[in-house]
This record gives structure tokens, sequence and C-alpha cells, in this order.
């Protein structure tokens, strides 16, 4: 095992990233959620602390002093009660539900931002080893599980001993706030534990980013892959090579099969004399102007000359018709406007030496 992972030395690729993402395998660190949570709510919080506590003070002084009409007192219904326990409770709900909406919704797009868009195909479907009593037993005891369960203890250390630390001075002043009255008890109590909630999550935030990085480095490592790896991988994505070779190979021989086939077909073969060869062809009937129909070098313009000769093609020498067309004109294209006054009178040479009419 340890020799297969020394081995994997080569970063993931692309096609390997998408794979692991389509099977689940990301890196998403849960405390970032968990730390968006924390310092959206306390934001939320501190936004509506002044709206809810002076809303929170009326209706908490309002059943403590039992502020009602005289009659409503001696008459007391079931329905009334009803009201008093409704009205509380929809206060109660308009205060939190802004904060508990905003905070799921804000982590919502931390764990969105994290993972994507991600669809498992394949989530809804039982895992056998999961439900494995054997294998939940190994898992619990792992080192990664280990690992993990000393890291989060860590964690509630470090963010516990901050808090401590922030109110150290603060909790010492709550005793001193029971003579005074009760809209300076919550603005008190209400300032620090803002102060110490930003601080915590500030904290738990700082921890959940180190983390983020953290799960972002154990996923790369966990899809590292070995050379012969990423070398299978580009086989089957962009092919084999030594296929691709064979494939082109015959290709051209193909291509050249073709072409000489076409010299038999050619209205004249123009040479430069013997390097370059290039075989014309044109039809009034249909072509607007002469085509290239084959053309080579060296053994291939050798090739040509000799099939030219064998079906009866004429063979003219013109060093410059010859060059420029080899250059400029592609096989199956028509030549060039600059072209025309020699060509034509090369074909015109070649018709009256023939005693024939372009057809």
């Amino acid at each position: 095992m340890a020799e297969d992972r020394s081995n994997k030395t080569e970063p993931a690729t692309p096609k390997r990233k998408e794979e692991a993402r389509k099977k689940g395998q990301i890196a998403i660190s849960r405390d970032l959620s968990t730390a968006v949570i924390l310092l959206s709510g306390i934001g939320l919080l501190a936004a509506m602390l002044p709206v809810g506590v002076q809303k929170m003070t009326d209706m908490t002084r309002q059943g403590l002093t039992l502020s009602f009409p005289l009659d409503f007192h001696e008459g007391m219904s079931i329905d009334q009660v009803y009201a008093v326990v409704m009205h509380a409770g929809l206060t109660v709900v308009t205060l939190s539900l802004p904060v508990v909406v905003g905070s799921l919704v804000m982590g919502s797009a931390a764990s969105l931002l994290q993972t994507g868009l991600l669809w498992r195909a394949n989530a809804v479907q039982p895992d056998v080893q999961r439900i494995s009593p054997i294998k939940g037993l190994s898992r619990l005891f792992s080192l990664r599980s280990v690992m993990e369960l000393v890291k989060g203890l860590l964690k509630i250390a470090i963010v516990t001993g901050i808090g401590l630390w922030v109110a150290r001075y603060d909790v010492l002043q709550i005793p001193g706030l029971i003579g005074f009255d009760l809209g300076t008890v919550l603005q008190v109590t209400g300032r620090l534990s803002l102060k110490v909630g930003l601080t915590v999550a500030g904290a738990i935030a700082i921890l959940a980013g180190l983390d983020y990085f953290y799960q972002r480095y154990e996923w790369e490592r966990s899809l590292r892959m070995s050379k012969d790896e990423v070398k299978e991988e580009h086989k089957a994505t962009e092919g084999d090579p030594l296929i691709k070779s064979r494939v082109r190979t015959i290709q051209r021989e193909m291509t050249k099969k073709r072409m000489m086939a076409a010299v038999k077909t050619a209205d004249v073969v123009i040479t430069n004399p013997t390097h370059l060869a290039v075989a014309l062809k044109y039809d009034t009937a249909t072509m607007g102007a002469p085509v290239v129909v084959a053309k080579g070098a060296g053994l291939v313009a050798e090739r040509i000359r000799e099939l030219a000769r064998h079906h009866g093609v004429p063979v003219v020498e013109h060093k410059f018709v010859a060059r420029t067309l080899f250059k400029l004109v592609d096989i199956g294209k028509e030549i060039p406007n600059e072209l025309y006054r020699a060509v034509a009178e090369i074909l015109a040479f070649v018709y009256r030496a023939r005693g024939v009419t372009p057809h």
C-alpha cells in the first residue's frame, strides 16, 4: 500500500477530478458552513436587537404586571388565553424567523460554493458496506476517525478558551446588574453576548478556513496518479499514439493511391523537370479553371511521370509553373488567376500536339 502511494506522484488530471466529483468525492469543510451560519446569525441578531429588545421587553412587562383591562381578568376565557399565547408566540416567531432563515440561506450558500451543483445519480442507492456493522466499526476505530476526534476536541478547547479570555472581565460585572432595571440588564448582557459571539464565531471562521485548505490538500493528495495512470488516461482520451500514427499512415497511403489513380485522367503533367511534377485536368463543361489532380516531389514526382507516360498523358517541362503550382495549389483546387495565361499556353500546346480540341 505504501509503495502504491509513493508511486502516485502526479497531480490529478481534470478528468480524474470530474470523475471523483461525480462520485461525491469532493473537498468540503463542514466547519466553514458552521462558521458562516454563526456569523450571519449573530449579524442578523445584532441588526434586529433594538427592535427585538423593545418588543420582548413590552411583552415581558405585560406578562409580569398583567396590565390588561379589568374586565379581561374577570371574564377570562380559553379563547382569550389562547389569544395571549398566540400573540406571544407570533412575536417570538416574527423576531426569530429572519435570523433562522437568513442563517440557513447563508449556510446553504457556503456549502454550495464548496460543492457546486452536485447531483449523484447513485446517491439513493443503498451501500451494503455502510450498513455492515463490521465496516462501521472499522471506520469508527480507524486512524482517520481518531484524528477527526482529536481535531474536534482541539477546536472546542481553542474556541472555549478564546470565549473565556474575551469575557474574563465582563463576567465580573454581571452580579452588579442585580440593582439595575430590566432595560439596562438586557442592554449589558446583549452587548456582552454579541462581543463573545462575534469573537467565537471569528475564531471558528479562521479554524474553518484552515480546515478547508487542509481538506482541499487531502482531496488533491487522495486523487494523485501514477505516471502510468496518466499515460493510460491520455491514451483513453486522445487515443493510442501508435494507433493514431498508423491511422495517419494508412490515410496518407490511401490519399496517395487516389492521387496516383487520378494521373491517368489528367490532361498534362508539368515538371521541374525531374524534382517536381504537377498533374492538371481541365473540363470546360464542369470546371471554371484547370484543377490540380496530383502533385509530388522526388520519388513521388518520378512515379507521376511514369504513370503519365504509361497512360499517354503529355509531360511538359516548365520550371516556374511547376514550382508555383506545387507550392501554392493543393490537390483538388483550381489554379490561381496569375497562372491562367501560362497554363493556357501549355494546354494549347498539348492540344495542338495531340490534334484534339478542349473537352
